[in-house]
């Protein structure tokens, strides 16, 4: 076996532009403990590439020395555990990848580098007049490109047509080291020459009718590595209100929602319950997050109407009257405020980013996250399940948030349960593994669709699709035929 100094020697060798780094705390902290990874090794060692052509020298030592490559542009904890590898493993940071080359107004759209945080982004669109659909309070080391090609769903569910939105054209590596770019952004000419005729490179199909962007998207890693995407933005509001209703039902809420995304109404929405409301509003103020606490009703629906560049003020009244007159028809009341939480409080915190700790974690210093795909009017009875589960392995009920998004206009949702545990425990940790796996076991019985597997649905997800899997082995030996990224990632 190769010993780890000689592989950073070689790779330092090989890249005399690029930082390659063996320090050990460096390479254990991405090995954070979360029961939802599952069992990995420390990398061998970090590089951080300094241009694509010694990226591109990266992967083609790799395909050589038969290396095993992973992959991160963010920085801070890595909660899903989606770059830890079970065998000998090189990580290519992105993070200082930051690069921010174009933000086109008029065709709203904008070009990034991996390494650029929401933060980063939203400060230089807001300079335009233009933002982005964020995640719910993404931490400040969030990488955008890591979350849009996770598909992680945002708190602007009618700004998304589609469940790639908002990628639009990307340029990457194959795992066999070949450079590519999809949509429009493959041709025809140089990106020069596209700015040059007016072109932005928005459009994500492409080269001809094919979708490669999609190959990667959801991957995790496992088909190429990107260097660049855009991204379609959006204008910022000029004007805006936010309401909010209460329940303690959460069947009460849901024919409000279906009716006003049914018409595009409205902005921002989502649904959060007492715990993740407190833990969003709370910041790091643990005082704050216990007196927040007893405040809440059990449920609270966040909905966000603005008004824009032309006539504003018109566009909020008419989307502000059709909306009061839905919530007056299923019986809610919204309001700017409910026990003492005020809405504006709400949004505010839901499209910023929420700082370095996730804000998930701000109870026991840690949480598990399980999140899937359904429709909304299935979120009650896949509630109820969960807390039954948890409550026969004595998790308290009052501890766990449940945040339900929206998504693509409301023809799917995400549900998202976070149990908060404390990560010095050793023993809560088995625990928390143990409960994890008894539950995505029946929640996938159930019907719950695990688009974005991690944990104990990385490994039983594909048994439910024999046939897809089989197409997934093929499409990697297409693109990684010497499996040099994310080598053993879902048995591949």
């Amino acid at each position: 076996m190769t010993t780890r100094n000689s592989i950073a020697n070689r790779l330092q060798q090989l890249l005399p532009y690029s930082q390659v780094s063996t320090a050990p705390e460096q390479l254990h902290a991405i090995l954070y403990p979360n029961p939802r990874q599952l069992a990995g090794r420390a990398p061998t060692c970090i590089v951080k590439p300094a241009n694509e052509g010694e990226l591109q020298s990266v992967i083609d030592f790799a395909n050589h020395t038969g290396l095993n490559l992973t992959v991160t542009s963010s920085t801070g904890v890595h909660r899903n555990g989606g770059i830890i590898n079970g065998g000998e493993n090189v990580l290519i940071d992105f993070s200082p990848w930051q690069g921010i080359d174009l933000i086109d107004r008029r065709n709203r759209v904008c070009r990034i580098q991996p390494g650029v945080t929401y933060g980063q982004l939203l400060a230089a669109l807001s300079e335009h007049n233009l933002t982005l659909p964020t995640p719910l309070a993404p931490r400040s080391g969030k990488s955008v490109l890591a979350s849009v090609m996770d598909r992680e769903p945002t708190v602007w569910p009618n700004k998304q047509w589609d469940s790639s939105d908002p990628v639009g054209s990307t340029e990457f590596f194959f795992g066999t080291g070949e450079l590519f770019r999809s949509g429009a952004g493959g041709g025809p000419g140089t990106l020069e020459q596209q700015r040059k005729s007016g072109g932005a490179q928005k459009f994500s199909s492409g080269p001809s009718q094919t979708d490669f962007h999609r190959v990667l998207q959801g991957a995790q890693g496992t088909m190429g590595i990107l260097t660049w995407i855009t991204l379609r933005t959006e204008l910022k509001p000029s004007i805006q209100e936010t309401l909010i209703a209460g329940s303690e039902n959460l069947e009460e809420l849901l024919p409000f929602v279906y009716a006003v995304q049914r018409r595009m109404l409205g902005e921002h929405t989502f649904i959060l319950n007492r715990t993740a409301a407190a833990l969003l509003l709370a910041g790091e103020d643990q005082n704050k997050l216990f007196r927040l606490w007893g405040d809440f009703p059990e449920y609270l629906l966040v909905q966000n109407i603005a008004g824009f560049e032309r006539l504003p003020e018109e566009r909020l009244a008419y989307h502000s009257k059709e909306i009061l007159g839905f919530a007056g028809q299923h019986g809610l009341q919204l309001a700017e405020r409910v026990e003492g939480i005020a809405a504006q409080d709400l949004i505010d915190r839901a499209i910023q980013p929420c700082g370095e700790i996730d804000w998930r974690d701000r109870l026991h210093g840690s949480s598990l996250s399980i999140f899937f795909l359904s429709k909304l009017d299935r979120m009650p009875a896949f509630t109820r399940i969960f807390l039954n589960l948890v409550e026969q392995n004595s998790v308290s009920a009052a501890d766990i948030g449940i945040y339900i998004q929206p998504i693509v206009q409301n023809h799917a949702c995400q549900i998202e349960f976070i149990l908060p545990f404390n990560p010095e425990s050793g023993a809560e940790i088995r625990r928390m593994k143990k409960v994890e796996r008894q539950i995505v076991i029946k929640l996938m019985e159930e019907g719950a669709f695990f688009s974005r597997p991690y944990g104990s649905s990385a490994e039983l997800v594909w048994q439910q699709n024999p046939a897809n899997y089989a197409l997934l082995k093929q499409v990697k030996n297409i693109f990684d035929p010497n499996r040099v990224l994310q080598r053993g990632k879902w048995g591949l």
